[in-house]
């Protein structure tokens, strides 16, 4: 609301040169507050920093001094009680819309229903920044289940406002969320990730534990895995894909159920464990990767040895007999084909120098070496005859020669004509 402020009342109301002062400060810079015509301040929507001492000053004296308070009457609160553990205190919190004065105060009674006890007062504290009120029930320290009476009261200069609620302690336990939730990739385990995390510190017992829930997931994929453990704080998933980055977060709950779950904790990061690469092995090709070119044999002489790409890599299995490539087998065909050629080849030129056909046969017109002069030409076969005269036995062709009978028809001593060509 707006307010104006006089300077005095009744006295002095046409003295007109007068200035104001907050707190001790000139406001007669302040584009917030303007002082109307005469000796009043006037202030527009005051708040709660409006609160205050103002006062009226004219030629150096001080003429009057005015405090302001600017209060809010209490919103009816919206309670919400809980434990951080079985071996801690219980909390009633609220929270209001706007923010409330310094003096508006709260205070809290609380009593075990059906059992004769007297009302317990807690005070309740306001924290300005999260604009909450907090308020502690004690003497519940224990794991016992009881229905409580919960009344709360809110005063301030512009009001009061009272609320009452039932509560029961079975359902008030929630720990606050585990801590320290580290994802760590597990070597020569592309599909493992090793999960650690702590306690919340709020929890504070030995004697109750705790079972938690993780949940991860892979960056492709908004679909969570979901794991209950029992009083552990180190987990190993199993089953992550390798290569992608996953997120994890762990919450907590009494280890029999007792009370709600907290909530998650923060997210966790984390990338299964890679085979480094070697820049070495990369360089190198795979066999299976050299293409094979069958115009290089087409190149290739018999007598030349043919150069291929060497092939660094090992094989998968070393015990197993490596495949012979291909072209092994073209080279061992082209080199037995090309032997053959040659052997042929000598056979017939050699077959040509001797002088006789493949057949076996003499070759036709073929002179003997041991021919060096040419013959006379020699008589007709009708000059000469057939047989010779015989001869006398006393002679000198028949001392050698067999004897033949004076009446045979042909003379077979004379075989001159078996030399003839």
């Amino acid at each position: 609301m707006n307010i104006t402020l006089p300077c005095l009342q009744g006295e002095l109301e046409n003295i007109t040169l007068v200035h104001w002062a907050f707190n001790g400060q000139n406001l007669s810079s302040s584009p917030a507050r303007q002082v109307v015509p005469g000796p009043s301040l006037f202030l527009p929507s005051v708040y709660y920093n409006d609160s205050g001492r103002y006062s009226c000053h004219s030629g150096g004296r001080l003429l009057s001094s005015l405090r302001l308070m600017v209060e809010e009457p209490p919103q009816e609160p919206n309670i919400t009680c809980f434990r951080r553990s079985l071996a801690k205190d219980i909390f009633c919190e609220w929270r209001t819309s706007h923010l409330m004065s310094i003096r508006t105060k709260a205070k809290l009674w609380v009593r075990k229903t059906f059992v004769g006890v007297n009302h317990t007062e807690q005070q309740c504290r306001y924290y300005t920044k999260s604009r909450k009120f907090s308020c502690r029930i004690g003497g519940l320290n224990d794991d016992n289940t009881f229905f409580l009476l919960v009344s709360i009261c809110i005063v301030n200069l512009a009001g009061a406002l009272r609320s009452h609620t039932y509560i029961s302690t079975d359902i008030l336990l929630k720990p606050d969320s585990p801590v320290d939730v580290v994802v760590n990739a597990m070597e020569n385990n592309p599909n493992q990730l090793f999960v650690t995390w702590r306690k919340p510190p709020s929890w504070g017992s030995l004697f109750y534990r705790l079972q938690f829930q993780l949940r991860y997931r892979a960056e492709a994929s908004r679909i969570y895995e979901v794991h209950l453990l029992t009083d552990l704080t180190s987990y190993t998933i199993s089953d992550a894909l390798p290569g992608l980055c996953h997120t994890v977060q762990v919450r907590a709950q009494e280890e029999f159920g007792l009370g709600s779950w907290s909530e998650w904790s923060r997210e966790a990061f984390g990338t299964p464990w890679t085979e480094p690469r070697d820049p070495e092995s990369e360089a190198t090709s795979d066999i299976s990767e050299v293409p094979f070119h069958y115009e290089i044999l087409s190149t290739i002489k018999p007598w030349e040895t043919p150069e291929f790409p060497q092939i660094t890599n090992k094989p998968a299995v070393e015990d197993a007999a490596a495949p012979v490539p291909l072209y092994t087998f073209l080279i061992m065909a082209a080199t037995v084909t090309v032997g053959l050629a040659l052997v042929v080849g000598v056979i017939v030129r050699y077959r040509k120098k001797w002088g006789t056909s493949p057949s076996g046969e003499e070759k036709p017109g073929s002179v003997p070496p041991h021919s060096l002069t040419l013959l006379a030409p020699e008589p007709p076969l009708s000059s000469s005859p057939l047989l010779s005269p015989p001869a006398s036995p006393f002679s000198e062709s028949s001392v050698d020669s067999p004897s033949i009978l004076d009446h045979s028809p042909y003379d077979v001593s004379n075989a001159d004509y078996f030399l003839l060509p």
